[in-house]
């Protein structure tokens, strides 16, 4: 079974996603969806004069071998703006196999090299150097890992998904409530699995402080969520009207970096019922704990086993990474 379709087409719904975690308050509007051309559906490959079945469907737009895509989030309010810090960073590692996706996140104040800039915390890359040098940051901190694609959009373009694809469900690890300061709204999120609408799934992937290791809690969040809008996008990619009407929402909230249009989204997305929730794997660049860093709070970073981590990607052996250290992200 080729499983290239549906792992990269988690990686386009992460890339809206990320700004669950910016800094803005939850907002009950989004920008309208972008204009755009009915998707065409590839046609399918000539039959061959032997009995053998041919493959049908749209085919795969991605390289062959495995995949790393970086995808960034930041903190910007304005629907128009990819500036401001990057909030939540990201690598989808898409294995040769494709028998499984990876989400590896970087907790933002995580204390780094920063190429060119000395050290800080990693989000400060973002703005202090723009994509290349968050691109390059995250690739050095592996290793020198080879990133194919980048991916970005704000929070806005989370919400308007979220709307696009009438929510979308989690499995939710720790019950919890948070009260809206705008609206005096309580939204309670119960423990198991949960559908998040509108709104409340913003507020669901931006909450840290009532979880028992923040940020590091807040990260899971997110790699859960990407998860079941990758099941949303499965279930709504069986009907080509519904599929239609969504992908000018991912992609007129997304910018990306690499050779990847409307044609090749719906492609990917019409193949996504492929990969199932349990086999997307999360992990996080690992940390030793906590310390402070001219005057800051910052992540430490465990490099040996980040050097690990970053061998196993380059190698695409994340398989054996997971074997020997588990998923578990407590320092």
């Amino acid at each position: 079974m080729n499983r290239m379709s549906s792992a990269a087409a988690t990686c386009a719904v992460a890339a809206l996603l990320l700004t669950g975690c910016t800094s803005g308050a939850s907002q009950e509007s989004a920008p309208s969806p972008t204009s755009s051309p009915t998707p065409t559906a590839t046609a399918s490959p000539k039959p061959t004069e032997t009995p053998t079945p041919t493959p049908t469907g749209p085919e795969d737009p991605l390289p062959d071998g495995d995949v790393d895509v970086l995808l960034i989030g930041n903190d910007s309010r304005d629907p128009e703006s990819l500036t401001g810090n990057a909030d939540t960073i990201m690598l989808a590692h898409v294995p040769e196999d494709r028998e499984n996706l990876y989400l590896i996140s970087f907790t933002r104040d995580m204390w780094v090299p920063i190429p060119g800039l000395g050290e800080g915390k990693i989000n400060s890359a973002f703005s202090r150097g723009g994509t290349p040098t968050l691109t390059e940051t995250v690739s050095e901190l592996l290793g020198g890992v080879d990133v194919d694609y980048t991916m970005q959009t704000n929070f806005a373009g989370f919400i308007a998904l979220t709307r696009a694809l009438d929510g979308f469900e989690v499995d939710n690890k720790y019950a919890t409530s948070v009260t809206v300061k705008s609206t005096g709204r309580e939204v309670v999120f119960d423990e198991g699995m949960i559908e998040l609408e509108n709104t409340d799934g913003l507020i669901y992937t931006r909450e840290r402080k009532r979880l028992p290791l923040g940020d590091l809690d807040r990260t899971e969040r997110q790699r859960a969520a990407v998860t079941g809008m990758l099941a949303e996008i499965a279930e709504q990619a069986q009907d080509p009207e519904d599929l239609a009407e969504l992908m000018p929402v991912l992609l007129g909230n997304v910018k990306v970096t690499g050779d990847l249009d409307l044609a090749d989204f719906t492609a990917l997305a019409e193949l996504s019922e492929e990969l199932g929730r349990d086999d997307v794997v999360g992990l996080m660049v690992p940390i030793t704990g906590f310390g402070t860093k001219n005057g800051a709070s910052v992540n430490l970073v465990d490099e040996a086993q980040t050097a690990d981590l970053g061998a196993a990607i380059r190698s695409d052996s994340l398989d054996a990474y997971v074997e020997r250290y588990g998923t578990d992200y407590a320092p």
